[in-house]
């Protein structure tokens, strides 16, 4: 089922922590918010199909973006995350494929790891 969801494409940034210029403490930063993007449910017989099985997650999905937009580091959904606070869920981006008018990312959130 595709559904129509607003995406954060975030970068990681590291920054220093305090006096001390050894102590980094890294964050993310949002690098496009990209609206009306179409969002897929990868189950478990996808998963293993498209990466051979390495490895499977419960909440893994594909985010198909309008245009060529550079790589994030993490995608985020704007009604999950608060890019102020940094809290919410993030997803790591595997795979990612450039068409001609769109770039789709299979994303995935570690935490639900199943094999």
């Amino acid at each position: 089922m595709t559904r129509v969801r607003d995406v954060y494409l975030l970068k990681k940034a590291t920054k220093n922590s305090g006096s001390n210029p050894f102590n980094k403490v890294s964050s993310y930063t949002v690098i496009k918010k990209a609206l009306f993007c179409r969002v897929n449910d990868l189950g478990l017989q996808k998963q293993s199909l498209l990466f051979g099985g390495d490895s499977l997650y419960e909440d893994a999905k594909t985010v198909i973006v309008d245009g060529n937009p550079k790589r994030p580091d993490k995608i985020a959904f704007v009604d999950e995350y608060d890019p102020k606070t940094q809290k919410g869920i993030l997803y790591d981006v595997r795979m990612p494929r450039s068409h001609t008018n769109n770039t789709a990312f299979f994303i995935y959130n570690t935490q639900t790891k199943v094999g």
